[in-house]
């Protein structure tokens, strides 16, 4: 009995840790189908082997009570099975901690996943109003609700509904926001899966209103459109209502005006005469989207409702005012990739701005405008900053109200120059370096066979407290290139020798 007394000790202590072992490995990576068997052996095993140790151990004392041998090895066990408790209970609460184990997802969709029948499957019969109907005696939605990015609904030609995707949230009695992710295939499941409470960026705003969507759809005969594409058609065809909240459109084609409130102010507004849209501009409202997915060939029927006409030049103004938000956020310049100009601020009234008046060849020529009311009005100051030197804009920079640097480059960005002001924009020359004083090349052009005068391409300067300073390269691809520094704010430049920087050429690291 002494013998087995020994024996299942040490086995049940192992067999414990073992299941610790198992239980963890379970928690922090999953696979539950794998991990069965081994736990079921464990706790069989342990059960048994602890049994038997009790009987023994019983007997054991009967014996030896005296014996400080059997003392010693049960604290020492009862010390081994305490350490492996904390060590392996630890790592098991790390992975319940979010993001750090299998266990933490599974609390996650325990807390979060939610199943609710959809009840009201066919659109024709109960509308987009059904599905909100399931949701909500389930989850008691919010009385308002907003979409996060889309409220897709997929149906056959009979109306039932065969996929759902939408990320809807608003507001509980109490003021807290709650979400809703909703997914639905038909093929897996007859209930919808509700993700709440996740994370969204969303903003109560009325463009993202949902209420407009069932507004529209009640308002237009989007089933006389599904029949009549339904009978155009020989195969069965899936079809799809997509709304996102209040859109912008540049072209008429698929527009279909719909008469009605969608803002829910009590009067109805907008326009339904796209033919505007051939003079520019965008067509703006609330719009349900009705189409065929698998079939690009047919134009979306898109039903909007209460549109606004904007014109070219309305969205010219907005794009502009965004772009001097933009320019007054950074310490650089900005540039506005629909039209090229080049804008930047130096502190909330005082900007400047390169704006192209011609372009041809992928070469431009620019004028200097300035503001001195924060952009809301600008005054051209120069006519010609870079002294009829065609290309692109490569920076423009100001460090106080007069000094400044505009640089320009060729189409291939193979070559630069930089012109400096000291006089606020009005008068612009170009910079001089005294590249005569230039006594080495980066390894890697003289290993390419490049030449002084090959560096050409003039980096706009960048400033470290009084001063300045410049690196001349071969192209603005370059990184390795000469240095050229001022602290005198650009009158005069001194040599400072290269910028290299480590690369394999020709199978040798420089």
């Amino acid at each position: 009995m002494k013998y087995i007394y020994k024996i299942t000790g040490k086995v049940s202590l192992i067999l414990y840790i073992f299941m610790l072992y198992q239980f963890w490995h379970l928690c922090q990576y999953g696979g539950l189908r794998r991990h069965i068997p081994m736990l079921a052996l464990g706790i069989i095993g342990l059960v048994g082997t602890v049994v038997l140790w009790l009987i023994s151990k019983r007997h054991n004392q009967e014996v030896n009570s005296g014996d400080n041998g059997n003392k010693k090895l049960f604290y020492t066990e009862m010390i081994l099975l305490i350490a492996a408790t904390l060590f392996f209970g630890g790592r098991i609460v790390y992975s319940a901690v979010p993001y750090h184990g299998a266990l933490s997802w599974k609390l996650d969709e325990w807390m979060r996943k939610k199943e609710v029948e959809l009840e009201h499957n066919n659109l024709f019969e109960d509308g987009v109003e059904g599905i909100l109907m399931d949701l909500d005696e389930a989850l008691q939605l919010p009385e308002e609700l907003y979409i996060a990015n889309k409220y897709q609904v997929s149906f056959d030609e009979n109306g039932t509904i065969q996929r759902i995707y939408a990320f809807i949230y608003g507001k509980n009695e109490a003021g807290e926001k709650k979400t809703y992710l909703i997914d639905y295939d038909a093929d897996s499941s007859n209930d919808m899966t509700v993700w709440i409470d996740g994370n969204v960026n969303g903003e109560y705003s009325d463009d993202m209103r949902l209420s407009p969507m069932i507004e529209i759809l009640n308002n237009s005969d989007w089933t006389s459109q599904v029949e009549a594409w339904a009978e155009t058609f020989e195969e069965q065809q899936i079809y799809e209502i997509l709304y996102m909240g209040r859109r912008s459109f540049s072209s008429e084609e698929g527009l279909q005006y719909i008469s009605g409130d969608a803002d829910g102010d009590g009067t109805e507004t907008g326009t339904g005469n796209f033919t505007q849209l051939r003079s520019g501009g965008e067509i703006v409202g609330f719009e349900v989207s009705l189409h065929i997915p698998d079939l690009n060939s047919v134009t979306p029927v898109r039903y909007i409702m209460e549109p606004e006409y904007v014109s070219q030049q309305e969205l010219k103004q907005e794009n502009t005012m965004q772009q001097v938000e933009d320019a007054k956020d950074t310490e650089s310049w900005t540039v506005d990739q629909s039209d090229g100009t080049m804008y930047f601020f130096l502190d909330e009234n005082n900007g400047w701005r390169l704006v192209i008046t011609d372009a041809a060849a992928g070469s431009r020529f620019y004028v200097m405008e300035k503001t001195m009311d924060g952009g809301s009005t600008w005054e051209c100051i120069n006519d010609d900053p870079f002294s009829g030197q065609l290309g692109v804009a490569e920076g423009l920079i100001f460090y106080d109200e007069n000094f400044g640097v505009a640089g320009i480059t060729g189409a291939s960005q193979s070559y630069s120059r930089l012109y400096v002001t000291r006089d606020g924009g009005r008068a612009f020359e170009e910079m001089k370096l005294p590249m005569d004083l230039v006594s080495e090349l980066p390894q890697i052009a003289i290993d390419c066979g490049f030449t002084v005068e090959d560096f050409d391409y003039l980096n706009m300067p960048e400033k470290e407290d009084d001063t300045l300073t410049i690196t001349v390269t071969t192209d603005a691809a370059e990184k390795d290139g000469i240095v050229f520094q001022s602290t005198d704010y650009g009158a005069t430049w001194e040599y400072k020798g290269l910028v290299q920087s480590k690369r394999i050429v020709l199978g040798r690291t420089l």
